[in-house]
């Protein structure tokens, strides 16, 4: 008999992860727009505006990785909920690029702490035996708000409706707080600071994650060219309404793939699902580049959120299976900042490229990426002989 996965506390910690992410996203998507029309900015002051917001979140989650095992994860969720929705509160009263600046870097910082002690959270509710599929579901909450915040913030940005788009990101940060508060969380992992073993910097970092980590930062790498600057490129090539449609497109197969992949990692093994979606997702990305007409761009939210969509669970559920019990923490942490570091970095770069080649550059670029992310990973598979079953609680050896 399966172990109970959608219990009231998994239910309530996933629907937060989804109020964080579709506040997360409408902002990365509505931004853009709104400073370059409202305030006369450039492509490259709209990378600037999302890489300084997931730096700031970078910095912050290894420390908060560190404070999830020591804290009461409950306090750290709601304090971090309370702080978030704060400055989400400040964006319609701020005007000007360098103010708005201080603002993303503030919100980075609560995005961090709250990012991570919510994936701990959740990773400690799930059942051993149903972790590929547990996170899988959970993540697709976060995979749900990344095409649902979109869709609202770009169809909002096209009718100037700036300030209701500002208000409706306060309201679910503040369904956020709500939530929290309502979650009971086990806190047996809590170790006595008299007892606590100091690790210093190397204990905000596990060595064993890292290649997994590395393989999330250049999958999110490639598609920080979608998620900064996908509403530019539609209006340039005057495919707005169709960039919408991408959108749902990807949402339906994203949320379908999600129903069984996890499952399938469970069963059989995480290359079954991990080759053939990224070969998936650099088809999808190849599309995006070429595309002149609505049907393609379709396409290419339906071969993305195939691709993009299957993978970036399964690799964090393999950085969560590579650590100790302990450390889940510092996998999420690790895992989110790979994550985050991949978008910041991506669409800075991705923001120098369009000012010289154009933004139909970055998404092939972004196929290379994923390209080389899928060989490194076929290395160290191969090197280190796992066939990494994703319900395990560690990574399982074959003997040759």
């Amino acid at each position: 008999m399966k172990e109970k996965l959608w219990t009231k506390n998994f239910t309530a910690i996933t629907t937060i992860s989804f109020v964080i992410f579709f506040v997360f996203y409408i902002l990365l998507i509505l931004l853009p727009i709104y400073i370059t029309e409202q305030l006369h900015a450039n492509a490259d002051q709209a990378g600037l505006l999302v890489t300084t917001f997931l730096i700031a979140g970078i910095i912050t989650r290894p420390i908060a990785g560190h404070w999830v095992g020591k804290y009461s994860n409950k306090k750290i969720l709601v304090i971090s909920s309370l702080f978030f929705a704060a400055i989400t509160m400040l964006y319609p009263f701020f005007h000007s690029i360098t103010s708005l600046l201080a603002v993303r870097i503030l919100h980075g910082f609560s995005f961090g702490v709250i990012t991570t002690v919510k994936g701990t959270i959740s990773a400690r509710l799930i059942p051993t035996s149903r972790r590929g599929e547990g996170i899988s579901f959970f993540s697709l909450a976060m995979g749900l708000a990344m095409v649902v915040g979109p869709f609202i913030g770009i169809n909002m940005a096209r009718f100037h409706y700036f300030g209701p788009a500002f208000i409706l990101c306060i309201v679910a940060a503040v369904v956020g707080i709500a939530l929290s508060l309502m979650i009971k969380v086990n806190e047996h992992h809590i170790s006595h600071p008299a007892t606590h073993k100091k690790e210093g910097i190397a204990g905000l970092f596990d060595r064993k994650a890292l290649p997994f980590a590395f393989i999330a930062f250049l999958m999110t790498f490639a598609y920080s060219g979608i998620s900064a600057f996908l509403s530019l490129y539609a209006r340039e090539i005057n495919l707005m309404s169709a960039a919408s449609n991408f959108l749902l497109c990807y949402a339906a197969f994203l949320m379908f793939c999600r129903l069984f992949t996890g499952n399938i990692c469970d069963k059989h093994g995480a290359g079954f699902v991990v080759y053939p979606c990224m070969l998936i997702f650099v088809a999808g990305l190849i599309v995006l580049g070429w595309t002149s007409t609505s049907f393609m761009m379709v396409i290419a939210g339906a071969l993305i959120g195939i691709g993009y969509g299957s993978v970036t669970p399964i690799i964090q559920t393999q950085i969560i299976n590579s650590v100790e019990h302990h450390k889940v923490g510092v996998a999420n942490s690790l895992f989110f900042n790979a994550m985050d570091l991949g978008l910041a970095v991506g669409a800075l770069i991705f923001g120098l490229i369009i000012g010289h080649l154009g933004y139909r550059v970055i998404y092939y670029t972004g196929a290379v990426l994923v390209l080389i992310s899928m060989l490194y990973y076929f290395l160290y598979v191969k090197r280190s002989a796992q066939s990494v079953i994703c319900q395990t609680g560690m990574l399982i050896e074959e003997k040759e």
